[in-house]
């Protein structure tokens, strides 16, 4: 019969920490799940924007192709090669081309085509439509031109830079009488893809362009690079002037990163200053030239529609919740843990802090085991406090308790029954046991020097539980013994077989 723990104290500490730890277990699980959902969310905006600029990038070359078709013809590769070959001055080869192209390029430049221009054999710009007063430099720093004069095989298709800026180039090799005389090419810029994609997804989405400024100072000529502005995301790239403002919802927030080395990336941002809930999605997709290197970014920011914004929102409503549960947990927790202390404290001797009666009854309440009774009494208890004073009574009372508590085992019920008078029932003893442990009792307090009091002796009846006895019953046997050892002398063990 294990004596009560008094120090509930650890316990409930315990419980409230075990509480708030599973409380930040679940806080985390929530915000890893919402990130998890979020990050699908703007995985497939990514995936549908990449989708949306190689299909606009298909549509360009489709197109290319049948411009192609249409307008690049054996009069053109005829021309082509009088040229090559100078049988008729280059002037005038170039006025009856510019005659003939200037008016069809004016109406593909009202459908976004940005350049129309034919290369001679040897990769030198022999007319621009776009630009007639410029011709005869060398192109061969452009990849296109180059595998196209190597390869004179098939057409080119991809994003280039060039000395007036990049576009979405197709070059098509020229061949006259199976011989290679030239190439020919048209190109779109990305204003062009920038507002079909725009207007495909109905102004949800801006898309912009950032190009290594490194390339840039390579590739243009100094008027047009004039036009672009080193970018506040990451100034080793740029974009012309009008571009930075679609991005002012990035700027805004204060958005920076490392754009090299190249690689897929999207963040999440949210505009609280101007529309509170509203999110977007700015998804980096590296650019690839038309040589396969990398050399710019896509940047699409999107408008959320609703999505995360409704994933932020379950997430807000489990924080609440979980907050409400940890709340009233811990509230409940220590609404039991004061519960238990008043009862603790109905069932404890405040003095001494063993067992009152009261407790001592409750916990042998269930017990029906084998154990014996041992009645002590502190002799002329009522002498010190006539003498010495009622503090220096409490005292000895707090002595004798702490000397029968250092020799008796977990197991044993130890509780005062009121004034000098104590209660210990051991477990599992015959009465020579229990005389014994008496007996041993008995002798550590007599030997026992109390302060102010000096010696001091205590007198025990004891008495074994007989089977299905009361415990008044057992008690009052006790307490007959008891009688008969202050009868005898005090200071003495008496049992019913003494």
């Amino acid at each position: 019969m294990k004596q009560y723990n008094k120090n509930l104290w650890p316990m409930t500490l315990a419980k409230c920490a075990l509480i708030v730890l599973v409380g930040l277990v679940v806080y985390f699980g929530i915000g890893f799940y919402t990130k998890i959902e979020i990050d699908s969310i703007a995985e497939r905006t990514v995936v549908t924007q990449k989708r949306l600029i190689a299909l606009q990038q298909e549509a360009f070359r489709s197109e290319s192709d049948i411009i192609s078709s249409l307008i690049f013809d054996d009069r053109l590769c005829k021309k082509m090669f009088e040229a090559k070959e100078s049988i008729l001055g280059k002037d005038e080869l170039r006025r009856e081309l510019l005659e003939r192209y200037a008016p069809l390029f004016e109406k593909l430049a009202r459908h976004g085509a940005r350049h129309l221009q034919f290369h001679l054999s040897d990769g030198s710009s022999f007319l621009r439509v776009h630009n007639s007063e410029l011709s005869g430099d060398s192109l061969l720093f452009r990849p296109s031109i180059a595998r196209v004069v190597k390869s004179h095989k098939k057409p080119i298709y991809g994003f280039e830079i060039g000395r007036n800026g990049g576009a979405y180039r197709a070059v098509y090799p020229l061949f006259y009488s199976g011989e290679y005389v030239g190439s020919a090419e048209v190109s779109f810029s990305f204003e062009t893809l920038k507002k079909a994609l725009e207007d495909v997804s109905k102004r949800a989405c801006i898309f912009a362009l950032l190009l290594e400024y490194p390339l840039l100072e390579k590739c243009l000529e100094k008027r047009m690079l004039e036009e672009y502005r080193p970018s506040f995301i990451d100034p080793a790239f740029a974009a012309r002037r009008g571009t930075l403002k679609d991005l002012e919802i990035l700027k805004k927030v204060g958005f920076k990163a490392d754009l090299l080395p190249y690689r897929e990336f999207f963040e999440v941002i949210e505009d609280d200053n101007i529309e509170p809930g509203q999110y977007y999605i700015a998804s980096f997709i590296p650019l690839t030239l038309i040589d396969g290197k990398r050399g710019g970014y896509y940047i699409i920011v999107h408008k959320d529609s609703g999505a995360i914004a409704q994933v932020m929102s379950i997430a807000g409503i489990a924080y609440w919740a979980l907050a409400l549960m940890v709340f009233v947990s811990l509230v409940l927790t220590i609404m039991v843990h004061i519960y238990r202390l008043k009862a603790h404290a109905a069932n404890i001797d405040s003095l001494t802090g063993i067992y009152n009666r009261r407790g001592c009854m409750k916990r042998l309440k269930n017990g029906n085991g084998r154990y014996a009774l041992l009645y002590i009494d502190i002799d002329h208890f009522k002498e010190i406090n006539d003498k010495y004073g009622h503090e220096t009574g409490d005292n000895v009372l707090k002595e004798v308790v702490h000397i029968i508590s250092a020799h008796i085992r977990k197991d044993d019920v130890f509780c005062r029954h009121g004034g000098e008078e104590f209660l210990l029932f051991v477990a599992n003893v015959n009465e020579a046991q229990a005389a014994a442990v008496a007996e041993k009792l008995r002798k550590h307090i007599q030997i026992h020097r109390f302060k102010k009091v000096g010696d001091l002796t205590v007198s025990v009846g004891v008495a074994v539980r007989e089977r299905n006895e009361s415990i008044g019953s057992l008690i009052a046997r006790a307490d007959k013994n008891l009688y008969r050892a202050k009868n005898e002398g005090r200071n003495r063990v008496v049992g019913e077989e003494a």
